[in-house]
């Protein structure tokens, strides 16, 4: 109970079963200290003593908030503030007793007494909850139960065990753990056994029925899922077990109403990586506030980028995007989630100057989010001056109308394709880094943020793997070795307004995109996933790469000029990017021939431009 809280009957019997225990516990104290039974001067000591203490209790259990908690899922922190509280309790009261008995009064009593009293409140919040954990239990199954086998006996493997435990219709039968820490092996977690590591699915598999394994592990779970995955096609079973994952905490948190009840493993789940942490309080005082505009709008990245935007309670959010219907969506989508922030919708194209300008004039943006691009490699291979355009010379301007208009911070949306770039769209976002990167006057602070593919994104390889399955084969890589670097979109979002809260002006941000992902794998995978066998049921055809393409690509060209930023995913780039003291007139030069349409003069100018660009052989002629 607080102040100002109502007491109900419930906490009311809560508040007399405490105060019953205190008493006792002090009755106990003196039938530990004194032979029993208890002399008639002991018994005074009892009587004098009993209702001060009492009062004193009670008093500093209703400020040290004792009676705030839900006594059906008493915890370790409820725990705690009764040990706080029966401390200060017994320090107030044996200042009292000996005070008023003036020394006269055994000390071993007032050492017994709070210990008694601890145990016994714990002991009734906890009685509590497990009576509670009793009655909720599933006292039989309705016959069409699903046995589970449960990946990883962490805290989230325990957690989905209780409520799989509590739920009424009992539809979950738990058959075990499994979980690679061998300390855990042979133990148990509320009656289910720790049936051993992944060696052991086997043969799990063999001695019970079982319906559906759920991992259970947070992060990092997408080798695991692969191996599992791998291990079930190995065995020939009567029924194979449906492979589900149990959502971690951001992602109930992201989506909620959720709760913990596990889904269908998804592509993004084959993805090795770690959960992101950000510092949402300084990125919360980059945005709150303050008047963005977001390019590319429509795109997976920048209508990403105008959705967290507005959690930060932006004071505008303008969204430029040149394709209508995608516009037309991001802008429904940001008025439903704007609360009180102004959004604006401009449909317009950023290689056009004279509107660049014009939006900055009206709207006088303080963060500029760059994420308008042209990103298909092979795409821009056949038509280099679009590229540079909209890549190179877009960015030019809108750098150029930021400086001019006051703004604090300009990000540009970078790429791993930038770094010794081997096709035209490397070469234009490459040079997109320079011209974000290059001096300029005034105070606004220019980055750029470069990472590698963003999972699911429109026209990226996983919703062309979707198309072609649905359509039953063949899914079309273009080499079995090759291997790109991915990362949600969430994900990757989150940290580019991370980026921004840590930018001093002219650096060139790196997002650790863990280990890259070789493309035959995550098709291998996904077919799996939808209950095929690669070769057997879908055919995996190599296409060969296409022009411009690399096997690998990287996120920097020389580790050692990196350097950590504040963010353990983050890294810091300086100096890559030296721009020529003539920048403004080689990208006038550069522009030129673009608009004339000169793919041979454009590509030459761009190899001035981006020394690292070493164009395709097909190039090698014109360039």
């Amino acid at each position: 109970m607080t102040p100002g809280q109502r007491l109900s009957w419930r906490r009311a019997l809560i508040v007399a079963l405490d105060a019953t225990v205190i008493v006792l516990a002090l009755l106990a104290a003196l039938a530990v200290r004194f032979p029993l039974p208890l002399a008639p001067a002991d018994m005074a000591i009892f009587r004098q003593t009993a209702l001060p203490m009492l009062a004193v209790y009670m008093a500093v259990f209703y400020f040290a908030r004792v009676y705030r908690g839900v006594y059906y899922y008493s915890s370790f922190d409820d725990m705690l503030c009764i040990a706080r509280g029966t401390m200060a309790a017994a320090a107030l009261t044996a200042l009292f007793v000996l005070f008023v008995r003036q020394g006269q009064f055994p000390r071993s009593v007032l050492l017994m007494q709070p210990a008694f009293a601890f145990l016994g409140v714990c002991g009734i919040r906890f009685g509590i909850r497990l009576g509670k954990t009793w009655l909720n239990m599933p006292r039989r199954y309705s016959g069409e139960e699903t046995n589970v086998l449960l990946y990883g006996a962490g805290e989230l493997g325990e957690s989905l065990l209780r409520q799989m435990l509590k739920t009424p219709e009992a539809n979950y039968r738990v058959v075990g753990f499994l979980d690679d820490d061998r300390s855990k092996w042979g133990l148990s977690l509320h009656g289910c056994p720790v049936l051993g590591g992944r060696e052991a699915l086997a043969a799990v598999l063999q001695r019970r029925q079982v319906d559906e394994i759920v991992i259970a592990i947070g992060v990092k779970r997408g080798e695991l899922v692969r191996d599992v995955m791998e291990r079930l096609r190995g065995l020939d079973l009567p029924k194979r077990p449906e492979l589900k994952i149990a959502p971690s905490l951001t992602e109930m948190l992201s989506a909620p109403g959720r709760g913990p009840a596990a889904r269908k493993v998804r592509p993004a789940d084959l993805l090795n990586r770690g959960e992101v942490r950000l510092d949402e309080a300084r990125i919360a005082r980059q945005l709150r506030g303050k008047r963005v505009l977001v390019t590319g709008a429509g795109g997976t990245i920048g209508g990403e980028l105008a959705r967290q935007v507005l959690r930060f309670a932006p004071a505008e959010l303008t969204l430029v995007e040149a394709h209508a219907t995608s516009l037309f969506h991001i802008e429904g989508e940001a008025r439903e989630l704007a609360r009180e922030a102004q959004v604006h919708a401009v449909l317009g194209d950023v290689r056009d100057r004279a509107l660049v300008e014009r939006v900055f004039a009206q709207h006088r943006p303080q963060v500029v989010l760059h994420a308008a691009a042209h990103k298909h490699v092979h795409q821009i291979e056949h038509n280099v001056q679009e590229g540079v355009l909209n890549n190179s010379l877009a960015t030019h301007y809108l750098c150029d109308a930021a400086a001019k208009n006051g703004a604090e911070a300009f990000l540009l949306i970078s790429t791993d394709k930038a770094v010794k770039p081997s096709s035209v769209m490397g070469a234009t976002k490459r040079l997109a880094e320079i011209a974000a990167t290059a001096p300029r006057s005034g105070g606004t602070r220019f980055m750029a943020v470069r990472f590698g593919n963003v999972l699911g994104s429109s026209g990226s390889v996983l919703p062309i793997f979707q198309k072609q399955l649905e359509q039953g084969g063949p899914l079309t890589v273009t080499h079995p070795d090759v291997r790109r670097f991915f990362m949600t979109v969430e994900e990757a979002v989150g940290l580019i307004l991370q980026a921004v809260s840590l930018s001093k002006g002219g650096e060139i941000f790196v997002l650790k995109m863990g280990e890259p992902v070789r493309i035959l794998d995550m098709a291998k995978s996904l077919i799996l996933l939808s209950g095929l066998e690669p070769g057997k049921d879908v055919e995996i055809r190599f296409t060969g790469l296409k022009q411009g393409e690399k096997l690998n690509e990287e996120l920097i060209e020389d580790p050692a000029a990196s350097n950590p930023s504040e963010h353990s995913d983050i890294l810091i780039l300086r100096g890559e990017n030296a721009a020529p003291a003539d920048l403004d007139a080689r990208l006038l030069d550069l522009e030129i021939s673009a608009r004339a349409a000169d793919p041979a003069a454009v590509l030459r100018r761009l190899r001035e431009l981006v020394p690292t660009f070493r164009p395709d052989a097909a190039h090698e002629a014109t360039a």
